[in-house]
């Protein structure tokens, strides 16, 4: 497919005009065979990450959708009608059967089980190359694509090199240094030199070395003349906003593209490579919803998420020689729909109206509070979570405010209570250990087990792409 007929307005436009790729129907999806393999080879990869998902997330947000739209989720689709391979995967690192995502995307990326909270670093100490120094050194594009700071540790571990996870200012350097192609999500803080411990203007030497940077939704899919060859854009000081709270206000949503929009647009930009790319895709806050044990933030994240297999899906119909993987790095939270009422027959009920009442994260809440009169926060908590916040509960929250972190967010969570509301519960705010989901499609695919282990992606990706 030439670069033009994909190009990044076009195919922006041709998704929504054909009414399979965008809005929240995703309609015709099923109707799309995956294109026929013809080669082990693939000139390009997807790589699409639910960072923190366990199947109980992926069931209720399935469960949703179905809800909402009467559709299965993209993922269910492919596994209905067996169009893929799928397989379990083991997500150890080197120092723990509960990884962290840097441990755990350093596996994909290098081959090799790490320490938890570093990056393509092992413990010995030994630096090794990246996923995206590998593609580059054969010509190929490399993309960056995610809801949470660009510098975070899954998308950093596809593209460099660091002691810490937490050395976010040294990660966006080396994306420039090591030329990552396009950086699209948030962390517009780590570019920003008022943000940056060392004052350096980073967004200046992107564009200095030939990168069109922009910083919102608008200037991303309308302010940009033509094709650029490399694109930075970053969206929100720190990880962008939960897509519930996105969807339900129109100022964010005027300035944060979803993850759909991004993956569109780094496709359309690394397309111009003839001789391929490769693309990680994150959705990294069902992560970070795991972690808060947010229910209503969790499931509107995985349906955003799940837009991109759409994405994907279409994108290798006209380019078969294009290997996609869709996984998660490791559970968060081990969110799971129990049963509700005398032998669960409230189950169904108590779900959807639970979904369907929460109008915003606690995270949003949190962080709108500051803004907003003492009586003006607790009509919206109460329009959205349905919690009363009565003279005593105003003051926990300033309490809990001078207290930082998250929490204000951590109240409103208990007040809330998921299970009552939804029937969702949890096992804890930390990372789990279970095996996890992986099904994978185009060149190469063939070659992975029923069972694996994270490591074991490494050389399916450089065997695809004939980098061994």
């Amino acid at each position: 497919m030439s670069s033009k007929s994909f190009s990044r307005r076009g195919f922006l436009q041709s998704g929504a005009a054909a009414g399979l790729l965008w809005g929240s129907h995703l309609t015709g999806c099923a109707q799309l065979p995956i294109g026929k393999v013809r080669s082990s080879k693939a000139r390009n990869i997807i790589f699409l990450v639910a960072d923190g998902m366990n199947t109980g997330t992926w069931t209720i947000a399935d469960y949703y959708m179905q809800h909402q739209n009467q559709q299965r989720s993209e993922w269910v689709k492919l596994y209905q009608e067996e169009a893929v391979t799928r397989a379990l995967m083991e997500t150890c690192s080197a120092n723990s059967r509960v990884t962290d995502s840097a441990a755990a995307a350093s596996a994909w990326s290098s081959g090799q089980r790490i320490k938890n909270g570093a990056i393509n670093v092992t413990p010995d100490g030994t630096h090794l190359m990246p996923i995206c120094d590998l593609v580059k050194t054969i010509g190929r594009s490399t993309g960056l694509v995610t809801t949470t700071r660009v510098t975070h540790a899954t998308p950093a571990a596809f593209a460099s090199i660091v002691k810490s996870r937490g050395e976010e200012d040294s990660i966006a350097l080396q994306y420039l240094e090591r030329g990552v192609d396009v950086i699209l999500g948030g962390g517009s803080k780590h570019f920003d030199g008022a943000g940056r411990k060392d004052k350096v203007d980073l967004s200046g030497r992107y564009q200095a070395a030939g990168y069109t940077v922009v910083e919102s939704r608008d200037q991303l899919l309308e302010g940009i003349e033509g094709v650029p060859r490399r694109l930075l854009g970053t969206f929100w000081p720190s990880h962008l906003p939960y897509s519930i709270d996105r969807n339900r206000d129109a100022e964010i949503a005027s300035q944060v593209p979803t993850l759909g929009e991004m993956m569109r647009t780094a496709l359309g930009i690394l397309e111009q490579n003839r001789a391929g790319f490769l693309l990680q895709v994150e959705g990294g806050r069902v992560d970070h919803a795991g972690h808060g044990n947010d229910v209503g933030a969790i499931v509107h994240d995985q349906i955003a998420f799940d837009e991109c297999i759409a994405i994907a899906r279409a994108y290798t119909q006209e380019n078969p020689d294009t290997l996609v993987i869709v996984t998660t790095d490791h559970g968060c939270g081990g969110c799971q729909l129990n049963g509700v009422g005398a032998a669960y027959v409230n189950t169904d009920k108590t779900f959807f109206a639970g979904i369907d009442a929460i109008g915003a994260s606690y995270e949003h809440l949190q962080r709108v509070r500051e803004s907003l009169s003492t009586d003006q926060f607790g009509v919206l908590v109460g329009e959205c979570l349905q919690v009363n916040i009565d003279d005593e509960k105003h003051q926990q929250l300033a309490v809990a405010a001078k207290a930082g972190g998250y929490s204000v967010a951590n109240l409103l969570r208990k007040w809330h209570g998921s299970f009552a509301r939804t029937g969702v519960n949890w096992t804890s705010q930390n990372h789990t250990g279970e095996f996890v989901e992986l099904c994978a499609w185009g060149p190469g695919s063939e070659s992975i087990r029923r069972w694996i282990r994270n490591t074991d992606l490494h050389s399916v990706m450089t065997e695809a792409l004939a980098l061994k």
